[in-house]
């Protein structure tokens, strides 16, 4: 569908300043009277009515150009795409100190395979408002579900850090725990019209030891499917930045079995495909509507700027020509 354009002004009530020509018109209106008197008093030919309102026609013209400049008119293109209206997705991602691992030094890292799987997921499910959330032992939406590709992107690419958020009072000695997902279920994270609601999480899975059966019955209760996707591999390591490891050591609490055997949809990080595919399942058809998204935004105001700017200097320049001295007016013309 293509967009649709509309003309918007950004501040519409800095327009007012074109009131200030206002003065400027009444000034020349006085002295178009006098300049009138006193040629009918000499006997003076009236000037044409075309040159009389040249002028006033100009400071008109300027003020609505500067009272147009004034309030950034742009043009904004909305493009309204169909999305799901009884569906939504959340991408989860752990993003505990662990997440920083990788096989070697300068290799790709947890998190950045997980943003990459991330943005597999959404690429693949375009038609489903999609939120992005972080999480340690406790849970953080950074965006809340929405049509807008451009802001899912934007959210994965650039919103997710290490240890944001900051975990709680630590209980234990891990800084993560898959029980923290109950918070979606607990708040308002899902809109209440969306039926089917899916929670994707990539982790590591080096999560505090927690209850398999009583968190999925917790999501469920819901209507939150879980989805979760195994990011590690074996021996990987978390190095510094002269590539010596420290000592943390991979062990998850969890494996891909039991979680399937608890009842989850468990993925290892190459099983992508499979996870769109179980995804899409769950999810099934439903109704769509429209979404209206702010495509493209171009302002105008630089335009009629330059546009207020010649229309200055075609009004003021014959008014200084008209104040040189004859030799200097020759000068000027010969060159």
């Amino acid at each position: 569908m293509l967009p649709l354009a509309d003309l918007v002004f950004l501040t519409p009530w800095a327009a007012l300043v074109g009131l200030a020509f206002i003065a400027p018109l009444v000034t020349l209106a006085i002295r178009e009277r006098a300049y009138a008197r006193v040629r009918g008093t000499l006997g003076l030919r009236l000037p044409g009515l075309a040159r009389v309102l040249v002028r006033p026609a100009g400071l008109v013209v300027l003020a609505a150009l500067v009272a147009a400049t004034a309030a950034q008119p742009a043009v904004r293109a909305t493009d309204s795409k169909p999305v799901r209206s009884d569906a939504e997705l959340f991408l989860t991602f752990d993003v505990s100190r662990s997440m920083e691992a990788s096989g070697a030094p300068g290799e790709v890292v947890r998190l950045e395979r997980a943003r990459a799987l991330g943005r597999d997921v959404h690429e693949a499910l375009p038609d489903v408002p999609t939120g992005v959330a972080t999480l340690t032992n406790r849970m953080m939406p950074l965006l809340f579900p929405t049509g807008d590709e451009r802001g899912v992107t934007a959210v994965i690419d650039h919103a997710l850090r290490l240890m944001q958020p900051q975990p709680a009072a630590l209980t234990a000695a891990r800084a993560s725990t898959l029980a923290a997902l109950t918070l979606a279920a607990d708040r308002s994270y899902y809109n209440p019209s969306a039926r089917k609601r899916a929670l994707v999480v990539f982790s590591d899975l080096d999560s505090d030891f927690f209850s398999l059966e009583g968190t999925l019955r917790l999501l469920r209760q819901q209507r939150i499917e879980p989805f979760l996707v195994r990011v590690a591999a074996p021996g990987e390591r978390i190095f510094d930045a002269a590539g010596r490891p420290n000592a943390y050591v991979s062990e998850s609490t969890v494996t891909i079995e039991g979680l399937r055997r608890a009842g989850w949809h468990a993925f290892e990080e190459d099983e992508s495909a499979r996870l769109v595919t179980e995804i899409r399942s769950y999810l099934g058809r439903g109704p769509v509507e429209a979404s209206g998204l702010v495509a493209s935004q171009r302002s105008l105001a630089p335009w009629l700027a330059l546009a207020a700017l010649a229309l200055t200097a075609a009004l003021v320049f014959p008014a200084l020509r008209a104040g040189l001295p004859a030799q200097a007016i020759g000068r000027y013309e010969s060159r």
